[in-house]
């Protein structure tokens, strides 16, 4: 597969961005100027309400709809244009969207109160056909900014041209036929071309913008991407599934641990102090996804999304090995490319600096900020939460604050001399497993040669979310996992390759 993906967008440095915003600002500045400014007379031309100021129910209802959809629409649409094209305009030009969308539901309104309101345009067939180029335009739009699903600029382009001269036509030449063109009536027409100026410098100024990287498009979150080719099955999955726990699979196995001792003595001797078998376990859990990277997905708003690169490891700690220490989470960020010393010095870093500051976590404050909160409050901001969560509009801040926001929960039972549990998932947030492992045992066995020898175990347990993958999948991941456990030298130099998800 092609690597490279391919979309459009709009970067600062281009003077097409600039045009394109100072029109549509000029439209939105022209309207409101217009309507607060003595605008009342154009007001009653263009919508033929002689008592537009009227306080009767009847009238009221109809002119709050006009007010909403021929001033409201087109300044709010025009204003987040130009914010969405300055700020996201080269990476994610995907979210001026919903602007156009705005800035078309005008276009039609206005197109509507002119054929209804003004005899000029009593001809319906124009209405449609500037309707349907309307909507055209905005699919259009669409398609070539989310993904470069149409790859040229040139059916924007021309699109916008074509509604530019017909809104021209359509509302010049009639009045100016019916000998009752007046320039301060035309204000609101010359508002909506400079709209229409500004799309189509827009679409003519797009940059295509080729990378080694996934670009974002719509229906991503700021943690993953959406996954778009699935089988129908993993959709249904999700909803007939609804919780993660109620999809949680259960995995239970032991790694003999002498090749892994054997491993983490040389390590110690190279200068890793502290190195163990949590570091291994860490290390051989990123070498995996780097192998499997469906391992890295997560379902969130009954979709399915995929980390990609980013792997982010979730732990708690405690700042001394006493029963009531103040416990704290890290997270850990890696890449795919790690090696076990990458794991080791990323993972040491935030627990030493979890244990050595006398300040709590970002977390740790957080959750004291929404425990202060009076209960039924609390309960309304967390639901609060969880909504934006759903649609995936929680602040990446707070994910990177949140434990229960990540590509793996791991527990390290041994250092408490227990087994390991099989810990439950979260069903806040989005983390698809959580491995627990416990102390080493110690068993009597038969050798090869009927002898009873000494093994020393390492039992480990895995909660998956079996909705992101199959199991076929999670069985090849698995046995990876415990190849990498037996063999732990691999995991000191990267990998050969990096799998890419599925798109």
């Amino acid at each position: 597969m092609d690597n490279k993906h391919t979309t459009f967008g709009l970067s600062r440095k281009n003077p097409g961005t600039w045009i394109a915003a100072a029109l549509m600002l000029a439209g939105v500045i022209l309207l409101i100027v217009y309507y607060c400014s003595g605008g009342a007379n154009g007001l009653v031309y263009w919508a033929k309400f002689e008592h537009v100021f009227d306080s009767s129910p009847s009238v009221t209802g109809v002119n709050g709809w006009w007010v909403l959809l021929s001033i409201v629409l087109p300044c709010l649409g025009g204003v987040l244009f130009v914010i969405r094209l300055i700020i996201n305009g080269r990476d994610r030009l995907y979210k001026t969207g919903f602007s156009v969308l705005l800035l078309t539901a005008f276009f039609v309104s206005r197109a509507f109160w002119l054929h209804i309101y003004d005899s000029a345009f009593r001809y319906a067939w124009p209405l449609i056909v500037y309707a349907a180029l309307l909507v055209s335009a905005l699919v259009v739009w669409d398609l070539t900014v989310n993904g470069a699903r149409i790859k040229s600029i040139f059916p924007a382009a021309i699109l916008y041209s074509a509604l530019l001269l017909a809104g021209v036509l359509w509302r010049f030449v009639p009045s100016y036929h019916a000998a009752r063109f007046a320039a301060e009536n035309a204000i609101p027409a010359v508002s909506s071309w400079l709209f229409l100026g500004s799309l189509c410098t827009a679409a003519f100024s797009l940059q295509r913008i080729t990378s080694e990287k996934y670009r974002p498009r719509r229906g991503d979150r700021p943690d993953g991407r959406l996954v778009r080719s699935l089988d129908p099955m993993n959709g249904v999955a999700i909803y007939i599934m609804p919780t993660r726990n109620g999809a949680a699979t259960y995995f239970r196995d032991s790694v003999e641990c002498s090749r892994m001792e054997e491993y983490i003595r040389r390590k110690r001797a190279e200068g890793l102090t502290g190195f163990g078998t949590l570091h291994v376990i860490a290390a051989a859990y990123v070498r995996v996804i780097s192998q499997h990277p469906s391992c890295n997905r997560f379902v969130s708003g009954q979709r399915i999304f995929s980390r990609d690169g980013e792997i982010e490891l979730a732990m708690a700690v405690k700042k001394d090995m006493k029963a009531d220490a103040p416990e704290t989470i890290i997270k850990v960020y890696f890449s795919p490319e790690d090696t076990a010393d990458d794991v080791f010095r990323k993972y040491n870093e935030q627990i030493q600096e979890a244990k050595d500051t006398p300040l709590d976590s970002g977390f740790d404050n957080l959750a004291g900020l929404i425990n202060v909160i009076p209960g039924l409050i609390k309960k309304f901001v967390i639901w609060f939460i969880r909504v934006l969560d759903y649609f995936g509009k929680l602040p990446r801040f707070l994910m990177k604050l949140s434990p229960f926001h990540g590509s793996v929960f791991v527990t390290a039972l041994g250092s408490l001399g227990i087994p390991p549990v099989f810990h439950h998932l979260y069903d806040f947030g989005n983390i698809p497993a959580f491995i627990a492992f416990g102390a080493r045992r110690t068993v009597t066995e038969l050798g090869d040669d009927g002898a009873p020898v000494r093994r020393k175990y390492v039992d480990y347990t895995i909660v998956t979310d079996e909705r992101i993958c199959d199991g076929f999948y999670y069985a090849s991941a698995f046995k990876s996992f415990r190849r990498y456990l037996n063999n732990p030298e691999k995991l000191d130099v990267p990998p050969e390759k990096v799998e890419e998800d599925v798109f």
